[in-house]
């Protein structure tokens, strides 16, 4: 999810409804030169979910999992914020997260996010460390501000991984543009304008230098390096009509692979990414969409790879609208995502499927979402909500449950009723 950045960035509430639910992260500003505010904010949530997917049983190992859970999380979210006598904003924020254990003994906290700030209102801000780059903070049009997050929300991780379709935008790659380390460059705005460029030079993070240039193992999926994003959005208020526009821009090289023969996948093009995204708002309804377009590969959960030099190019979107009536929003959104998809760790002898000479399955990925609900809030930093998720994913010639090349199991659906609430301080 995004930060909200100094106070220079102009932002309708009802169109990036998805920043409230990170409301804690919020830079706020001192009261007067020479003062400083510190914070420890957080928040606490909770999801009560019934779902059902194609491979809550699965027949190749003959496990079942269950179909009916709870899911909760803790997040901390430290920092300050100064300025000095001569106007110099500065300041430094944490989001530290739980790692999601299966038991209270296997928790354990860990540093998702952590970046220092300078900046003046009149000339922008520089912010360096584990931070979200441009592709994040322009990101426009995705409504991620009803329920628990549309299909980039928490809840989902009720089903089973390999049943969930890839969410294919920036701000769901935690390796590609949220927990590494990188510097950004944030413009102040100007009648409604404000861009930022971000470079970041591995794919580590803060307390990690030990970075390759090549390698002699396959990394699978390939490792973006010397990654530029610029990015930029306008956002203006006509009368009654709220506009918002964001555009980004995403170049990165990679490792090189300089090993010998292997059946892994080694060749893979450079990292291109090109997204865009615009809402619209009038008398409490917003309408819009986002649509991302490139080089890259997304196979299972949140990680952005790189796309093999025999794949194609990648493609998402996505369309949605939601209605804020005072302390309840209304929403609902449909994305398409179809790339590469998953490399084949291996071939089913039995189902007569192969894998082609580059090493991928026979057909291209495709994923569907469906999501809708409503957030309530109650009190406060008190939210309600109320969720309903449908899924569907397809890989000619690849086994979602085996991870296999195979002719069975190449369609999984997925579909989730849940509730939940989130409580911040």
């Amino acid at each position: 999810m995004k930060r909200l950045l100094l106070g220079c960035a102009a932002t309708l509430t009802g169109m990036i409804g998805y920043a409230a639910i990170d409301a804690a992260m919020a830079q706020t500003a001192p009261e007067s030169p020479g003062s400083i505010t510190v914070r420890l904010n957080g928040r606490v949530n909770w999801y009560a979910g019934v779902e059902a997917s194609s491979v809550d049983s699965n027949s190749s190992t003959g496990n079942k999992t269950s179909t009916d859970n709870f899911l909760g999380y803790l997040r901390l979210y430290p920092g300050f914020d100064g300025v000095a006598s001569n106007g110099l904003h500065y300041g430094a924020a944490a989001e530290i997260r739980i790692n999601g254990g299966q038991s209270a003994g296997n928790e354990t906290l860990y540093v998702f996010q952590a970046y220092g700030y300078f900046g003046l209102p009149q000339i922008g801000q520089i912010s360096f460390g584990q931070e979200n780059g441009p592709s994040v903070i322009f990101e426009t049009g995705t409504f991620e501000g009803f329920n628990d997050g549309g299909w980039n929300g928490d809840i989902e991780g009720m089903i089973p991984t390999v049943a969930n379709p890839v969410y294919p935008f920036p701000d769901s790659g935690s390796q590609y543009d949220q927990a590494t380390s990188k510097i950004v460059y944030l413009s102040p705005t100007l009648a409604g304008f404000q861009f930022a460029f971000g470079f970041t030079p591995n794919q580590t993070a803060e307390n990690y230098t030990d970075a390759p240039t090549s390698v002699t193992t396959p990394i699978i999926g390939g490792q973006p390096r010397n990654l530029l994003d610029i990015g930029g959005q306008y956002t203006k208020t006509f009368g009654p009509l709220g506009v918002q526009i964001g555009a980004d821009y995403t170049n990165a090289g990679q490792v090189a692979y300089n090993g010998g023969p292997t059946t892994s996948v080694t060749a893979y093009k450079d990292l291109s990414i090109l997204s865009g995204g615009a809402t619209v708002t009038v008398a409490g309804f917003t309408f819009g969409g986002n649509s991302s377009y490139g080089a890259f590969n997304m196979a299972d959960g949140d990680t952005f790879t790189l796309e093999p030099d025999a794949g194609t190019k990648a493609l998402g979107w996505l369309v949605g609208g939601q209605y804020t009536a005072g302390p309840l929003v209304f929403g609902a959104s449909f994305f398409r995502f179809t790339d590469t998809g998953d490399l084949p760790g291996g071939v089913d002898a039995g189902s007569g499927a192969t894998i082609t000479p580059a090493g991928l399955s026979t057909g291209q990925q495709q994923n569907d979402g469906v999501a809708a609900g409503a957030t309530y809030t109650l009190v406060p930093g008190v939210s309600l909500f109320a969720d309903y998720l449908y899924g569907l994913r397809q890989q000619g010639g690849y086994d979602f449950e085996t991870g296999d090349a195979g002719t069975a199991h190449n369609y999984v659906q997925s579909q989730l009723f849940g509730v939940g609430t989130q409580i911040q301080w």
